[in-house]
């Protein structure tokens, strides 16, 4: 299996911590885990060798939208990010993945299922990263979500 390295970022060392346990169990690769409290330490943390992020919404300094924001401008569009989140409004969800970049969208508390149903695509049968996504440039929608399950 390949070796993945993943930015795990919130606030709480809990949620954190339940991240990376919820994704050890998924087994769909060898994680190694980069964790940041806010979005500001995830962009001092942040460098090339990071493949997936797993990001909250709401921290101090900055949010994880801003840090989505920022991540992106860089030029990093290539790199899954996947907003894991309390905030369950159909505009939060939108603007993290339209205004913030996002590429899914997990609501706490999440189960196993719901995270493999968000990271799945991105992983091929030997763990590595794939495209993922199904390779429209369009906006997301939550509402496009509902429509298609």
């Amino acid at each position: 299996m390949s070796k993945i390295k993943a930015l795990v970022v919130d606030d709480s060392k809990i949620m954190r911590s339940a991240v990376k346990r919820a994704l050890d169990n998924l087994m769909l690769a060898d994680f190694e885990y980069v964790e940041a409290k806010d979005g500001e330490d995830a962009l001092s943390k942040f460098n090339e060798e990071i493949e997936i992020m797993f990001v909250d919404w709401n921290m101090p300094n900055m949010t994880g939208v801003e840090f989505a924001q920022a991540i992106r401008e860089q030029g990093n569009d290539h790199i899954p990010i996947i907003m894991v989140t309390a905030e369950k409004s159909m505009g939060k969800v939108d603007k993290a993945l339209n205004e913030g970049g996002a590429n899914e969208y997990v609501t706490k508390p999440f189960t196993a299922d719901k995270m493999h149903k968000a990271i799945s695509d991105y992983f091929d049968e030997d763990g590595k990263i794939v495209g993922g996504g199904d390779g429209e440039e369009e906006d997301k929608s939550f509402f496009k979500g509902i429509l298609n399950s």
